[in-house]
C-alpha cells in the first residue's frame, strides 16, 4: 500500500480472494474475488445465507482453510502487511496476538479437560515473553472481570461444562482478547445463545472495539444484529460480494434484490398470527453450478434476460455504496 499514513491504513483489506475447494466434481468456489476493508473502530458485517461463502471467507482471512481447501488469489493485509506468503509458523505467531477469532460454537474452542482460566493463561503465555505463570493468571482474572464474567475468581478454576452456553461464549472472548489484537473475527457469535445473552455478548464487543481500538469482521446471518451492531455492511452470496455500503443506507434502501429479498426474511413481531412467513424461494446453488450470468438470478422476481447471460460487476450506487445488478444499475443510470 502507498500513500497515507499508517492511522490511515485499514486493519484489514481483502484484495481479489479466491478460495477453491478441490473436489471430484471439479473446483468448488467458495470465496470468488472478494474485495472488503475494516478500519481500526469500526465493525463491518459480512451477512448471507447459509452456503454464501462467509464462514469460508473468515476462514481464509485467518488462514484456516484445510485441503482440498486453498488459496487461489488475492491479498489479504492485516495494517498493510499481505499474510497470505508468510510460513505457518509465523501466522501461528499472528493468531492471537494480532488477529483473534470467535468461533460460531464455544465450547469448539475449549478444551474440556483444562479449567478455563488456565486456558486463557496460556494464550497469553503463547505469544507474549518475559511474563510468569502467576502473571497471566492475574491477566486472565483481569480479563475475566472485563468481559462480565461473575464470580472470576472461582471461574477461573471451573472446566467448561461448568459455566453456561454465554459464560463459555465470554471466556472465548477474553481469550481472543488476550493480546489486545488488531482484528477480532466473529463467525455467528451468537448463533447457540439466547436473544438476551446475544445483545450482552454483541454488546460487549462492540464496547471492547471502542475501548482497544480494534476493527470488527462480524460474519452472520441475522440483520436484526446488524442494524444494532454494525457501521458497514457487506451482503454476500454464491461466493462473491452483490451489496456493500454504510448499514442504515443498506438496510433502509437496499439496491440488490437479494439484500430486500433478505431483509422480508426477518422476523416480524407485528405480523398477525395467520400471516405466513417470508421465504426466498430456492436455495442458493453450488459453486459447481452457478449459471452464466447473475447467480442469484434463478431466485430473482425481476431478472432479465441480461441477468442470465452476464454476470453483473459491482458498480457504485450511492456514496459509499456498490451493488451487483443489471437492473440496479440501469435504474441508477436513468436517475
Amino acid at each position: 500500500m502507498s500513500g497515507g499514513s499508517n492511522a490511515d491504513m485499514p486493519v484489514l483489506q481483502v484484495e481479489g480472494l479466491r478460495t477453491i475447494f478441490d473436489t471430484a466434481a471439479g473446483p468448488l468456489v467458495a470465496v470468488d474475488g472478494m474485495d472488503l476493508v475494516v478500519r481500526a473502530g469500526e465493525t463491518v458485517a459480512v451477512v448471507g445465507e447459509s452456503g454464501s461463502g462467509k464462514s469460508a471467507l473468515a476462514y481464509s482471512i485467518i488462514r484456516l482453510v484445510q485441503p482440498p481447501g486453498r488459496i487461489a488469489a488475492g491479498r489479504i493485509l492485516l495494517r498493510g502487511r499481505d499474510i497470505l506468503p508468510l510460513p505457518e509458523a509465523e501466522m501461528r505467531a499472528l493468531r492471537g496476538r494480532d488477529l483473534a477469532m470467535v468461533f460460531q460454537e464455544p465450547s469448539t474452542s475449549l478444551n474440556p479437560l483444562m479449567p478455563v482460566g488456565e486456558q486463557v493463561a496460556e494464550a497469553i503465555l503463547l505469544h507474549e515473553s518475559g511474563i510468569s505463570r502467576r502473571e497471566a493468571r492475574e491477566r486472565a482474572l483481569d480479563l475475566f472481570r472485563l468481559v462480565g464474567i461473575p464470580a472470576p475468581e472461582r471461574r477461573l478454576d471451573e472446566y467448561p461444562h461448568q459455566l453456561s452456553g454465554g459464560m463459555r461464549q465470554r471466556v472465548v472472548i477474553a481469550m481472543a482478547l488476550a493480546c489486545h489484537p488488531a482484528l477480532l473475527l466473529a463467525d455467528e457469535p451468537t448463533t447457540a445463545l439466547d436473544v438476551t445473552v446475544q445483545a450482552q455478548v454483541l454488546d460487549l464487543i462492540g464496547d471492547l472495539k471502542r475501548r482497544f481500538g480494534m476493527g470488527v469482521l462480524l460474519i452472520t446471518h441475522d440483520l436484526g444484529l446488524v442494524a444494532d451492531h454494525a457501521e458497514r455492511v457487506a451482503v454476500v452470496y454464491a461466493g462473491r460480494k452483490v451489496e456493500e455500503g454504510p448499514t442504515k443506507a443498506v438496510l433502509a434502501d437496499p439496491s440488490h434484490p437479494y439484500t430486500r429479498a433478505l431483509l422480508l426474511c426477518r422476523p416480524d413481531p407485528w405480523r398477525a398470527a395467520d400471516e405466513p412467513l417470508v421465504e426466498i424461494p430456492g436455495v442458493v446453488p453450488p459453486a459447481t453450478e452457478l449459471p452464466a450470468g447473475c447467480a442469484f438470478a434463478p431466485r430473482c422476481p425481476i431478472a432479465e434476460l441480461a441477468c442470465t447471460q452476464r454476470r453483473p460487476e459491482l458498480t457504485s450506487v450511492g456514496p459509499g455504496r456498490v451493488a451487483a445488478c443489471h437492473v440496479a444499475a440501469r435504474r441508477r443510470e436513468a436517475a
